[in-house]
């Protein structure tokens, strides 16, 4: 069974911006991670945490969109880290080796103290 995708996109007092993703995250709805994203960026946060604690699936494009966005926050001199994933998620970060191009934090809290630092 296929679990609807929402988002929770907000600014936290230290002027960073969580991306908090729940439910699956593929081809037909990754652009609203995008969207969300990019809407965020252009509110002026000097920080992103994608919070991915509730992702229960990602897929490729879901993953394409996360590379394009961290190309997209390095160039505008802004830091992005990955917050929680879930097993499944996280051995996909593994096996494509972008555990080592992404900053990965078990939570959002640390990721936070990164991005806002």
């Amino acid at each position: 069974m296929v679990t609807p995708l929402t988002i929770d996109a907000h600014r936290t007092d230290l002027g960073a911006g969580v991306l908090s993703l729940h439910g699956e995250v593929d081809v037909a709805n990754s652009h609203q991670v995008r969207e969300a994203a990019l809407s965020l960026l252009a509110g002026g946060v000097k920080g992103l945490v994608i919070d991915l604690s509730a992702t229960a699936y990602l897929d490729s494009a879901g993953l394409g969109i996360l590379v394009g966005l961290l190309k997209r926050v390095k160039e505008s001199g802004v830091t992005m880290a990955i917050a929680g994933p879930q097993p499944q998620v996280k051995r996909l970060f593994e096996i494509t080796r972008l555990n080592q191009v992404f900053s990965m934090h078990e939570d959002v809290t640390s990721a936070l103290q990164e991005v806002a630092g």
